[in-house]
């Protein structure tokens, strides 16, 4: 005689079980790294544009400038597409940090596991959401990853001008060969310009925004401590601890 599905549902013990929480939080491990090896691939994609441009730009004199203008607005269509998957990365890993710690680390600590994690755990999952917005997204990756590849091209478009095909005498002459076709220099220089300001707008954003709590913080040090007390724990019982 088979059984009814809803006698064996009403059999079980209610919650979620150990080896049910296991699983979950294999998933949403490789769910996040899944989307952070896509957050490295944008990544690569802006390096290799970048090395490709500038080493197209500077190995002939006669080479056209605005190849480096075109990596510029290649590499921001790339830390958008990266800002925005670091949003849908943000919940994964979001959920594995309330696993380790609404449940790990009380275990790790010989501590009761609080109502609180079970019921944080059912409003993630009856309610997933973005909590990262698409400026703090973007001004992050910048900080992160971006800093230093647009400041090497913003900078490479004006060695260009100034290198070749020959040296120049004033920046006027900076203004006239940046002319691209129909397109005069001064509107040329206007809107690298913009994209400087751009720049120096996100890195300002980034710099007054705090980190997201799914990424790792650097260690800070209030005081000196002696060496003794880090390598052969003087003052802490022979026992090194963290200060």
């Amino acid at each position: 005689m088979a059984m009814q599905p809803g006698r064996i549902a009403a059999r079980r013990a209610p919650g979620m079980s150990e080896t049910t929480l296991i699983h979950l939080y294999r998933a949403e491990v490789a769910r996040s790294t899944q989307w952070r090896d896509r957050l490295d691939t944008t990544t690569n994609w802006a390096i290799t544009t970048t090395a490709a441009v500038i080493s197209f730009s500077f190995s002939d004199p006669n080479s056209p400038h605005f190849t480096i203008l075109v990596g510029i607005f290649a590499v921001f269509i790339f830390l958008g597409i990266e800002a925005r998957r670091y949003r849908y990365y943000d919940i994964w890993a979001r959920r594995v940090r309330l696993i380790e710690l609404g449940y790990l680390l009380p275990l790790s600590r010989q501590e009761p596991v609080t109502v609180d994690f079970f019921a944080a755990l059912a409003t993630e999952f009856t309610k997933p959401r973005l909590r990262v917005s698409g400026i703090e997204s973007l001004a992050f990756r910048l900080r992160r990853t971006y800093v230093f590849i647009l400041a090497g091209l913003l900078l490479s478009w004006v060695v260009k001008l100034d290198l070749h095909p020959t040296r120049v005498s004033h920046f006027g002459e900076i203004v006239g060969r940046a002319q691209i076709g129909p397109i005069p220099g001064v509107v040329v220089v206007a809107v690298w310009g913009l994209a400087v300001i751009a720049y120096l707008w996100l890195l300002y954003v980034s710099g007054r925004a705090p980190l997201p709590p799914t990424e790792l913080r650097a260690p800070t040090r209030r005081r000196r401590a002696p060496l003794g007390e880090i390598f052969r724990g003087v003052g802490t019982g022979g026992e090194y601890r963290i200060p």
